[in-house]
């Protein structure tokens, strides 16, 4: 018996899975912004980083305290109720790697002035936490990966299909995090009055690294036919798949239009719009990537809603081609 998603399943899944996918990228982001400010030797660049920073300390507590209280109620519900996740799998590793994170970006992020000092120690700090954070998303996409295919190895293999999706959403996660950052920056606007100068570089910048990471998220699905060839199913991901790159399509185009702006700061409505749009972007993502566990478990565990909608859309395009 198969378990069937619906679009009401889908969507508050889709907001964790964007705050899951800003909790991984702001923080490499900043890291982003520090090493080029490291290479270009720009001022604007550390400030970046340093605002950048905030947000991501603000997903790591976030995400850590959410983490402890599923902990918590795991263990104090857990003999009366079937939890769904292995939580000695996640939510006991996933806790210790939060604390990692929390430790060493909050060091980061709070002693920016003492470790500025000397720039090597302070981006390695920042990096084990940001490292952490990219581990603890791992971690968490693969227990529910082993959820949905229950036949699948403690580890994923070499050969699994599990690694081209978790690259992707490693590298969408650096594009929602760009648009999340943006809004970030345009709040503190007038909380940091660094100038016209500084908003319009790193509001140029942050766009850009968006940008990239948004058109080059795409390239992992030939990986992921590839590695999948023996069970692809094509016809499951032709809906979802359109929706992405039309979603996909708009964000890029917004990301482009504040890059290019000689004044971003005025496209406000683009800066509050584009992490919507990301976040339409993951959802129907996120409908492909169960569609993919589906397949590695060879059709056996669940069914979205896309299904149904693209048997309607075929249906009614039957009815058109009649009618002509």
């Amino acid at each position: 018996m198969q378990i069937f998603i619906s679009i009401n399943d889908i969507l508050p899944a889709a907001a964790l899975f964007f705050i899951l996918a800003c909790f991984t990228g702001v923080p490499v982001l900043s890291l982003l912004g520090y090493l080029s400010g490291i290479a270009r030797k720009k001022v604007f660049m550390f400030k970046m980083a340093r605002q950048i920073a905030r947000l991501g300390l603000l997903f790591i507590i976030s995400t850590s305290l959410a983490c402890a209280g599923v902990l918590g109620a795991s263990y104090y519900y857990g003999p009366e109720a079937d939890m769904w996740l292995e939580h000695h799998v996640f939510w006991e590793s996933g806790l210790y790697i939060c604390f990692v994170a929390l430790i060493f970006f909050g060091f980061f992020t709070l002693c920016w002035n003492w470790l500025a000092r000397v720039k090597w120690l302070h981006l390695v700090v920042g990096s084990v936490g940001g490292a952490a954070c990219m581990l603890f998303a791992g971690i968490l996409l693969w227990a529910v990966w082993r959820e949905l295919d229950p036949l699948s190895p403690v580890y994923p293999q070499a050969d699994s299909m599990f690694w081209p999706v978790l690259v992707q959403v490693y590298l969408l996660s650096i594009a929602a995090g760009s648009a999340a950052g943006l809004l970030y920056l345009l709040y503190r606007r007038n909380l940091d009055d660094f100038g016209r100068d500084y908003y319009r570089f790193v509001l140029g910048y942050v766009s850009r690294c968006g940008i990239f990471f948004a058109v080059v998220s795409p390239l992992t699905c030939i990986w992921l036919y590839f590695a999948g060839r023996e069970v692809f199913m094509p016809d499951h991901l032709i809906m979802p798949g359109a929706l992405f790159v039309i979603f996909l399509v708009l964000a890029v185009l917004l990301l482009l239009r504040i890059a290019r702006s000689a004044h971003p700061l005025r496209n406000k409505a683009a800066i509050i719009v584009c992490p919507g749009v990301f976040l339409l972007v993951v959802a129907v993502r996120l409908v492909s990537y169960l569609e993919v566990a589906d397949m590695a478990a060879q059709g056996e565990v669940l069914s979205t809603f896309m299904r149904d909608w693209m048997q309607a859309l075929e249906s009614w395009a039957s009815g058109r081609i009649r009618m002509w």
